[in-house]
C-alpha cells in the first residue's frame, strides 16, 4: 500500500490480496484505480462489483455488473450476484433477460448460477411455482455433478456426539483463562452475519469474520501427534490427544495482530460446529452463540443458496433432511457439554425481538449494552459472506416461513424431519 500508484494488474493483485484478508474497505481503491487504468478488462470491473457489495456500495455493485453482462453476456456468477443485491420488483427486473441467457446457456456450467439467480427474481416477484421448478433443476444439475455422500459426514456428526461427551471435554480441559473470543456458530443461512453484526457494533468488540484459525491449529496439533494421514473419524478420536493447554493460546495467536485491540472479537465460521467441544476444552471462557433457525425455513434458505465449494448436502433434499436431523443432535449434545457457555439463539426470535434477544447475547458474552447494537445495519463495516446484502438492513421477520410458498414440493422434506 506504500508503494506508488502502480499498473492496473499490480492495482487488481493488491485489491484481491486485501479481499482475501477480509479488508475489503481497503480494497476498494485499488479496484476502482484498477478500472480506471484498464476499463477495457472485465475481470478487474468484475472485481470491483464483488467488493463493491461487500462494501454495502449494492447501487454501484448493480451498474458495475450491467457492464460485465454487457460485455460478458454468458458470465453467469455476475447474473447471480446482480439479482442479489436487491429485491426485484415487477418494475425492474431481470427474469427476461435471464430466461434468454439460460435459455443460450443450456447444459453449460454458467448455466447453474443463472439458474438460481432466475429462481430468486421468480420468487421475490411472487411467481413461487416457476421459482421452486427452476431452483430444483438447478440443484438436480449441481447434485449430480458432485462425487459426495451424505452418510460420510453424518457419521463424522454422530462420532462426536459418541466420543466428545462431557466427561472426555472435562477431562482434557485447559485452564487457560482467555474471555476475549465469541464463537458465532449455525448453519449457514441461519443468522450468523447477523449476530455478528450486532456484536460488532459494540464498542468493545471487534468482528473478525469467519476465521479458519481454531480447524488449523486444531488440525496442525493432530498431524503433529499423527504423522501418519488421519481420516475424518479417526481425527475425532485423536483431536482428544492434543495438548489443549498449548491449543487456545496458538489459537490466539492466529488471529493476530488483527485481534487483541478490544476486550472481546468474534469468530464467525459456521463450521466451527464440529469443533465445539474441543473449542470449550481449548478456551473455557470463551462464549459460544449458536444459531438456530425453524428446520424448515433452514433448510429451503440452503436448498435456494448456490455456495462456491461448501455444504454438498445442500442440494438434495434428502440430504438435507438428514443431515439436518444429525446436525441438530449435535448441537443438542454441545449444549449439555458446554454448559453455561453455550447460549443458542432462535432465529425467529431474534427477528420478532430484536431489543431483549440482542442483550441476552450481549449480555452472556459479559459486556455491558449499548444501543448502537440495534441499529448495525447502518454500520459501514463491510461483509464478505453470502449474506452481505441482507445484513444492510434493520432486523426484520421476512424471511420467517418462507418455506410455505413450496409447502407441497417440500413435503417430502417435512415428513422427514418432523419423524425426528
Amino acid at each position: 500500500e506504500r508503494l506508488p500508484p502502480g499498473e492496473a494488474p499490480l492495482e487488481d493483485a493488491l485489491g484481491t490480496l486485501l479481499t482475501h484478508l477480509e479488508e475489503p474497505a481497503r480494497a476498494l481503491p485499488r479496484f476502482e484505480r484498477a478500472v480506471a487504468l484498464a476499463p477495457a478488462n472485465i475481470d478487474y470491473l468484475y472485481n470491483l462489483a464483488m467488493c463493491q457489495r461487500m462494501t454495502g456500495e449494492l447501487e454501484a455493485a448493480e451498474a458495475s455488473l450491467d457492464r460485465v453482462i454487457d460485455a460478458r453476456p454468458d458470465d453467469g456468477e455476475a447474473y447471480h450476484a446482480r439479482s442479489d443485491l436487491r429485491r426485484q420488483t415487477a418494475a425492474r427486473n431481470h427474469v427476461g433477460q435471464l430466461e434468454a441467457a439460460l435459455l443460450r446457456l443450456r447444459g453449460r456450467r454458467p448455466s447453474l448460477p443463472v439458474a438460481f439467480a432466475l429462481a430468486k427474481e421468480l420468487e421475490d416477484l411472487g411467481e413461487h411455482e416457476r421459482s421452486f421448478g427452476h431452483l430444483q433443476a438447478a440443484c438436480r444439475t449441481m447434485r449430480a455433478s458432485l462425487r459426495y455422500d451424505v452418510a460420510d459426514d453424518i457419521a463424522v456428526l454422530d462420532r462426536l456426539r459418541t466420543v466428545h461427551t462431557a466427561e472426555a471435554i472435562t477431562r482434557v480441559r485447559s485452564t487457560f483463562d482467555n474471555r476475549e473470543p465469541v464463537f458465532i456458530i449455525g448453519l449457514p443461512r441461519s443468522g450468523t452475519t447477523l449476530v455478528e453484526r450486532i456484536l460488532g457494533s459494540h464498542s468493545q468488540v471487534y468482528a473478525a469474520g469467519e476465521l479458519d484459525a481454531f480447524p488449523k491449529v486444531m488440525i496442525d496439533a493432530v498431524r503433529r501427534a499423527s504423522p501418519a494421514p488421519v481420516g475424518k473419524l479417526d481425527f475425532v478420536d485423536r483431536a482428544l490427544a492434543v495438548d489443549f493447554a498449548a491449543l487456545g493460546p496458538a489459537y490466539l495467536a492466529a488471529t493476530r495482530p488483527r485481534t487483541g485491540h478490544t476486550a472481546r472479537f468474534t469468530d464467525k465460521l459456521p463450521v466451527n460446529y464440529l469443533y465445539a467441544g474441543l473449542i470449550h476444552a481449548a478456551l473455557p471462557n470463551a462464549r459460544i452463540v449458536a444459531l438456530r433457525r425453524h428446520p424448515m425455513d433452514s433448510c429451503y434458505a440452503m436448498y435456494r443458496t448456490l455456495f462456491t465449494s461448501a455444504y454438498p448436502f445442500s442440494y438434495d433434499l434428502d440430504d438435507l433432511g438428514r443431515y439436518y436431523v444429525a446436525w441438530d443432535a449435535l448441537m443438542r449434545h454441545w449444549a449439555g457439554v458446554i454448559g453455561d457457555a453455550w447460549l443458542t439463539v432462535e432465529y425467529e426470535e431474534l427477528a420478532r425481538n430484536p431489543e431483549p434477544v440482542s442483550r441476552r447475547i450481549v449480555e452472556h458474552c459479559g459486556l455491558a449494552w449499548e444501543p448502537q447494537c440495534l441499529e448495525f445495519h447502518a454500520q459501514r463495516a463491510a461483509v464478505t459472506t453470502a449474506s452481505a446484502v441482507q445484513v444492510r438492513r434493520a432486523v426484520h421477520a421476512e424471511s420467517v416461513g418462507k418455506w410455505r410458498h413450496h409447502a407441497a414440493q417440500l413435503a417430502p422434506l417435512a415428513r422427514q424431519l418432523a419423524a425426528h
